[in-house]
Order: C-alpha cells, then structure tokens, then sequence
C-alpha cells in the first residue's frame, strides 16, 4: 500500500518541477516577461547563440520556433525568420553537415513564398551560379521587398546598396 503511494506522489513532484521550469522567465534581455519555454524567447536565445557562433544551440533554438504549435499572428514573423536562419547554417554548413538543396526546398523557398525579403535575397545568391535569370528574379524581389519595408536600419540599408551592385553585375553592366 506504501508503494502505490509513493509512486503518484512522485508523479506529482516531478509534475510539478516540469510545470514550475517550464513557467520560468526568459533570460534574454528585455524578455523577462516571457516564459523561457515561448517561441519568441527560443528566438531570440538562437539569435543570441548564432552571434556567439555557437551553431548548434542556434539551430535547436530556431528549430524549436518552428515546431510551435501556435504562435500569436503578430509573432508569425519569428517563424519567417528562424526559416530563414535555418536556410542559412546548411547552406554554409555552420553547426550542421552543408546541405544546399535542404537550405534551398525546405527552407529558403517556404519563407521567401510567404513574403520573407531575406529568403529572396539568400536566394538570389544561391541560384547565381545555377541560372542567373533566376537569380535576378530573386534580386529583383528582394529588393522589391526590402523598399517596402520604408525606412531601414544600417543593416538593410548596406543589403540593398549589395542588392543593386549584385543586380547590375548579374545583368553584366
């Protein structure tokens, strides 16, 4: 009789211990109102472990960002662009075997088909040596989208100037 007691208070107690870690706060900067198992704190802990070029966190952070089962509509954008990442550690193989065709079909294209201005400029390059009309087309988009977004920080400002130089090289002028 022992026993069979003993068993779901152990159940519980290690319930318990899962819910309790999984309500902790997110230990990203500014997210500490946040739970630290949420798509948007996995995010931005694999944004932080690519910088710290720790790959492979990166890819299992982002990776978990895509396996979410609901995301908020105003954090669809997360997803978009844990894809895009994604695309891009097998395309240069960072923390991952290189896999260009992977990088390319199930990441790249899905995100760029959605709208994501980054896969379109990823793709751009990628399909430069393959078939520079394709590529175009996907300079032409990326640049495109990137216009749309309005005012730019520094970044997107130097990967449009590189689009137009890009553009310009592919047409042969």
């Amino acid at each position: 009789m022992r026993f069979s007691i003993a068993v779901p208070l152990a159940a519980l107690a290690v319930a318990s211990s899962a819910t309790a870690a999984a309500a902790a706060p997110c230990q990203e900067p500014e997210l500490e109102s946040v739970a630290s198992d949420d798509p948007e704190c996995h995010f931005y802990k694999g944004t932080r472990h690519f910088r710290e070029k720790d790959y492979q966190a990166a890819l299992q952070e982002w990776l978990a960002v895509m396996e979410a089962k609901e995301l908020p509509k105003e954090l669809e954008y997360l997803r978009l662009n844990a894809q895009n990442n994604l695309g891009y550690l097998y395309y240069m193989g960072l923390g991952v075997r290189k896999n260009t065709e992977l990088a390319i079909q199930q990441y790249w294209l899905p995100a760029e088909k959605a709208g994501h201005e980054e896969a379109a400029y990823h793709l751009c390059h990628a399909y430069a040596e393959e078939n520079r009309n394709v590529a175009l087309g996907y300079c032409r988009e990326a640049l495109r989208r990137y216009g749309r977004l309005g005012e730019t920080d520094e970044g997107d400002a130097a990967v449009v100037a590189q689009l137009r130089r890009y553009i310009s090289h592919l047409e042969g002028r």
